[in-house]
């Protein structure tokens, strides 16, 4: 398929920028608190539908980077969402810990 090549352009800037823009708001929820805030899952899922458009018009316009891009972004996503699944899971377990050595003590 034969593209506009300032529409193309503009394409490669904004997987840029949105990669830029996601690795950023990692680095920063990551570094700041070790999880991501549950308000701010609604901005990741945006970028993960930024990465499923990218990955659609890459394919569709037979171009790399994007569909490279599009595939980034998707994965990222699905290792957000791995680490509050585990996160998530390892926080129950502590709490049922708790409980039972709170248990086992009252026994005692």
């Amino acid at each position: 398929m034969i593209a506009d090549p300032f529409l193309l352009k503009a394409m490669l800037f904004a997987a840029k920028a949105t990669l830029i823009f996601q690795a950023c708001l990692i680095f920063y929820f990551f570094g700041k608190d070790e999880k991501v805030p549950y308000s701010a899952r609604n901005i990741f899922f945006v970028l993960a539908n930024a990465g499923c458009l990218f990955l659609a018009s890459g394919i569709i316009q037979e171009n790399s980077f994007l569909i490279k891009c599009g595939i980034f972004i998707l994965i990222t996503q699905a290792l957000v969402d791995a680490h509050l699944i585990i996160s998530k899971y390892a926080r129950i377990k502590k709490i049922e810990k708790e409980i039972e050595d709170e248990k086992s003590d009252a026994k005692k």
